[in-house]
């Protein structure tokens, strides 16, 4: 198990699940994102709208969309032979 960080517009990182898997980590911030929906009613409700996945020291991030806010998992998203970063495995769930 790794853990998944929420990373705020602060730079402030918090613990938010530990996943086994990449399709665990989609489904983790899809949580994170409806609980903090339901937590602010009066504000306009975010959406994902995309997903860009790289890695960086060590991490996979995640940015759904926000430009200030990520998410981190503490294992290296799978790259291909040129360096990059195939997420259509785990978006295309």
């Amino acid at each position: 198990m790794a853990k998944l960080w929420f990373g705020n517009s602060l730079g402030k990182k918090r613990v938010i699940a530990e996943c086994e898997t990449f399709a665990e980590v989609m489904t983790e911030i899809d949580k994170f994102i409806a609980d903090a929906n339901d937590r602010w009613p009066n504000k306009k409700p975010f959406k994902r709208y995309y997903t860009r996945i790289w890695n960086e020291d060590g991490q996979s991030v995640f940015d759904v969309g926000s430009h200030v806010e990520f998410f981190y998992f503490d294992l290296p998203y799978p790259e291909d032979e040129h360096g990059f970063v195939d997420e259509s495995e785990v978006l295309n769930r």
